[in-house]
């Protein structure tokens, strides 16, 4: 069994009265890789900053365990005032240098040290070699190494010149330099472009290590972590597997979850009528069952309120053509610059979720600005509906009034705003974007990204569109927002151009791809499908450019059917299938008590906790019940089949 790596013990945190993490568990094992998500304001960020001593809890204790080399990164990235690449990335490399530093004074204490000094040092001399063998003796190359790696071509320009993908990089090297035992990562792919991101990825993947990854990269989430952690109201719930696996054994819980609470309802429903009979309350039993109903319909309560959160969608436009913008040789470059655009021909259609794909700095955003009219192609034509309704979110954001308040920046100082053909109070609105009425009247300029996000959104979703462009609308919105937003965009009946490094968003969204290529002169390529089928089927069409195409295969002679046998069950089939539906209950019932167990993250504290053993007879009982799911279908079909 792995030894600990870190771990928060009965960890709470407040922020005012309210505990913003309460009576927190956490065991983190070395080679463990796990992510944890949570809606914005759930205390992800708060965690972060307890796990990197920033911050101390009110009650609890965080241990990290002792001679671990620890790597932190955080959302925003800080560095040393006037720091350049190089010196940053020396900063990274402290503790290597210390290890040279120390190596080179025990070898001057060992000339006539005596003998039981002697033997210490030399011991701790080993462990010293032993990780400089690892990492090497001369930092330059290291620290060229990890440029190469990151693509920091220039080590002395100033960081706090860089953008903020180009600081994240710097980060990400610095992070990758210290060569750690345990990882912990806050948003890292945040303004990165998809090939540092597939950087990142690989990394990751072969990271031997301890890693608490916090994203909302679903996609990273799914290729990487082994254990998913929830954060929700203060309490971690756990699941195992990725981001995928995550989602299934979610669903499977709130079904789970629903039938009790319809159980729960119709036993409230029966001791409700009773006591509506009048149940008198003078025996010690009446009053003790009229105390549970009291505390069953309090349960009940509990257990099917649910936030009142309306469902998103945008409002479609009047347009019913199905030609709505067409490119016929169409060009563009910069004065001076680079031909971003090179003979594209392209016809949007009516329903098309078009994604744009391609690193930083292609043109993604460029294109959308002459597809719009913005700018003005330096060659070809663009043909527009001439009753085309456009809604666009800009990844600049420059669509919001900072100096004005989110209310007016959504309705300009309009009481209502009409939504789906009906109208409402523009304050109530907002708050189902998460804009509670006594923050209104905040400027735009004080909302942070996620926030101006979801305004833009709500505000996008009020004007009827035929066309719907969105330049990185994902950037800092959490899992749940973003899971609202794409039912929103599968909705829409309209025609959707989309730019975003969110691969599992893209991959959700998309009808079609328009990717970048470095090849040819065109530059842009259209692709039937989502971004996840570029790769496929470039290389598909590169290996029928060169590869015969194989003679069709014979078809096999048509088998005649069996005999038809008598329909419904024998008797010995009926006595089966009513094993199995006694069998499958058993299950459920056995998986909801593991499931019990696996949701206090205090189950792995300790390699003894019993969370390891429950995982084990977990997967044991999803194979059983898988495999009498089978059997009861089987029966089931047999049964009913006429």
């Amino acid at each position: 069994m792995p030894s600990i790596a870190l771990s928060l013990i009965n960890v709470t945190k407040r922020f005012g009265a309210t505990p913003i993490l309460d009576g927190l568990n956490l065991g983190l094992f070395q080679g463990e890789k796990v992510g944890l998500i949570g809606r914005n304001g759930a205390g992800k960020s708060t965690l972060f900053r307890l796990l990197s001593g920033d911050e101390s809890p009110d009650a609890g204790e965080v241990v990290m365990t002792q001679g671990l080399r620890v790597a932190r990164l955080s959302q925003e990235p800080h560095f040393a005032p006037g720091a350049t690449v190089r010196a940053a990335l020396e900063a990274a490399l402290a503790d290597h240098r210390t290890l040279l530093a120390r190596h080179q004074e025990i070898h001057d204490r060992l000339h006539g040290a005596p003998a039981a000094e002697a033997e210490r040092l030399h011991l701790e001399l080993e462990a010293i070699e032993h990780h400089l063998h690892h990492l090497g003796w001369d930092l330059e190359p290291r620290l060229k190494e990890a440029a190469v790696t990151w693509g920091l071509a220039d080590l002395e320009v100033p960081v706090e010149s860089l953008s903020g993908g180009w600081r994240k990089r710097v980060a990400l090297a610095q992070a990758w330099l210290k060569d750690p035992d345990v990882l912990v990562l806050d948003e890292p792919t945040n303004h990165l472009d998809p090939d540092q991101v597939e950087k990142l990825e690989a990394w990751l993947q072969a990271f031997e290590g301890a890693l608490l990854l916090i994203t909302h990269d679903r996609h990273l989430l799914d290729a990487v972590v082994t254990r998913m952690l929830e954060l929700e109201d203060g309490i971690l719930r756990s699941y195992e597997g990725g981001y995928s696996d995550y989602l299934l054994e979610k669903s499977d819980r709130a079904f789970r979850e629903s039938r009790l609470t319809e159980h729960m309802q119709n036993r409230l429903r029966r001791e409700m009528a009773w006591l509506r009979r009048g149940a008198k309350a003078r025996t010690r039993k009446s009053k003790l069952r009229i105390q549970e109903v009291l505390d069953l319909k309090d349960t009940v309560e509990d257990r099917t309120r649910t936030e009142t959160r309306q469902g998103l969608a945008f409002a479609a436009g009047g347009n019913r053509s199905d030609a709505l913008l067409r490119t016929e040789g169409l060009r563009f470059a910069h004065p001076g610059g680079p031909e971003l655009i090179g003979g594209l021909d392209l016809w949007l259609q009516r329903g098309m979720r078009l994604a744009l794909l391609g690193p930083n700095g292609c043109g993604k955003s460029t294109l959308l600005r002459v597809l719009l009219g913005e700018w003005q192609p330096t060659a070809g034509e663009v043909a527009r509906h001439p009753k085309l309704g456009v809604a666009a979110i800009s990844q600049g954001r420059g669509e919001l009034d900072g100096t004005r308040s989110i209310l007016d920046n959504l309705a300009d100082r309009a009481s209502v705003v009409n939504v789906g053909g009906s109208t409402v109070l523009a304050h109530v609105y907002l708050t189902r974007f998460g804009f509670p009425v006594d923050q209104q009247a905040r400027t735009a300029s004080s909302l942070s990204g996620g926030e101006r996000n979801r305004l833009l959104l709500a505000k996008a979703m009020l004007s009827p569109a035929d066309l719907l462009v969105l330049d990185e609308p994902t950037n800092d919105l959490d899992i749940p927002t973003l899971q609202n937003l794409e039912e929103a965009l599968q909705g829409f009946p309209g025609t959707l151009l989309l730019v975003s490094h969110d691969r599992f968003f893209l991959d959700q969204v998309a009808t079609h791809t328009l990717a970048w290529t470095p090849e040819g002169t065109v530059r842009w390529e259209l692709y039937e499908g989502p971004p996840s089928t570029v790769r496929t089927l470039r290389a598909e069409r590169a290996a029928l450019a060169i590869q015969p195409v194989a003679p069709a295969a014979k078809a096999k002679p048509r088998e005649e059917s069996p005999r038809a046998r008598k329909p419904g069950l024998s008797q010995k089939e009926q006595r089966r299938l009513a094993e199995v539906e006694e069998g499958l209950a058993g299950l459920h019932g056995r998986l909801a008590a593991l499931e019990e167990i696996l949701a206090d993250p205090a189950a792995f504290l300790r390699a003894d906790s019993p969370g390891h053993a429950a995982l084990a007879d977990q997967a044991q009982a999803k194979a059983d019940l898988e495999e009498l799911e089978l059997e009861w279908l089987e029966l089931e079909e047999k049964r009913t089949s006429p």
